[in-house]
């Protein structure tokens, strides 16, 4: 298999299609048979949908909790069951004297950790029954609230009834559930009628390829050089280097003694996970620490420091 199909694409996805009908158009597109999304976009939605190709899926899980930007497009004055535009109005209100200063500090209010209670219209699970297909068929179930952060909310800008702003928050939160939330505290309901996510990690707006790009650098040969590899999707994780004699046993799925290790970050903890590298800067697995920085002090030289999350070779 070409080793190029074993990368990431960075997909930018129209407003429309589900983010699983783009894996499928990906996977025709290139011929492959195993492909993956990192983060679920509305079908109304449009940007960055990352998808991992063949060997590359098995980094999936560890991109998952990446932060995420948007641009989005908030209406007020009206709440919808979806919290969107696709959705019927439940409620409407006179937004006329909302003035660009209090959704300012509104904004600003709402950055932080929040607590955020996940819509009806999502892809969550009760009891491994997507939500948004009780909601479907008029059932609404009691959700609890999610802790989410928004690491950044900006205004940009305030027309009429119609507000763009700008947010950098942590995986997990629901751009229209915050809109939602906002229409709530001014009193006059609003809903969310547009979104584009501009980043995921490493992944932008400025390197994604729409699908038509991307048949287009598969027919004339430039693919390779537009995926991304997968050392270069991982980069924001903390770097171990073992010695090269070691890369046999960590293929055959050995954990790491402290032996193994050639070098290791000054600082680190169990619940971190860590790629593990040898002098080819290739990403051979994902370890997570079984000891802090101290306790490895004070290991012996044979003793596990270092479990295995995934095999990458």
């Amino acid at each position: 298999m070409d080793c190029t199909l074993n990368q990431v694409v960075n997909l930018y996805k129209p407003s429309g299609p589900t983010s699983f009908s783009m894996v499928q158009l990906v996977k025709k597109i290139l011929g492959v048979k195993k492909a993956g999304h990192i983060g679920t976009l509305d079908p109304m939605a449009e940007g960055i949908l990352p998808i991992c190709l063949n060997l590359s899926t098995r980094i999936i899980q560890f991109l998952g909790p990446l932060s995420k930007r948007y641009q989005c497009t908030m209406v007020l004055g009206s709440a919808t069951d979806t919290q969107d535009s696709t959705g019927k109005p439940i409620f409407e209100g006179d937004p006329s004297g909302v003035t660009e200063v209090q959704v300012r500090n509104l904004l600003i209010s709402f950055t932080g950790e929040q607590k955020q209670v996940p819509p009806m219209y999502s892809a969550k699970k009760s009891n491994g029954i997507p939500l948004y297909k009780l909601a479907r068929n008029g059932i609404t179930i009691e959700r609890k609230p999610v802790s989410v952060h928004f690491y950044s909310i900006d205004f940009v800008n305030m027309e009429g009834n119609r507000v763009e702003f700008e947010v950098h928050c942590s995986a997990g939160t629901y751009i229209r559930t915050l809109c939602h939330d906002i229409g709530q505290s001014l009193g006059c309901g609003a809903h969310m009628s547009g979104l584009i996510r501009k980043q995921v990690g490493v992944f932008t707006q400025d390197s994604s390829l729409t699908p038509e790009a991307l048949e287009t650098a598969n027919n004339n040969g430039s693919l390779a050089r537009l995926l991304f590899p997968v050392e270069k999707a991982l980069e924001f994780l903390p770097e171990i280097r073992i010695n090269d004699d070691f890369v046999e046993p960590i293929a055959n799925g050995n954990a790491l003694p402290k032996f193994s290790l050639k070098a290791y970050p000054e600082e680190f903890k169990p619940g971190m996970m860590m790629r593990v590298c040898n002098g080819s800067d290739k990403v051979l697995a994902i370890v997570e620490p079984l000891v802090d920085q101290e306790q490895f002090s004070q290991m012996a030289p044979k003793d596990i420091a270092f479990k295995l999350k995934r095999v990458l070779i």
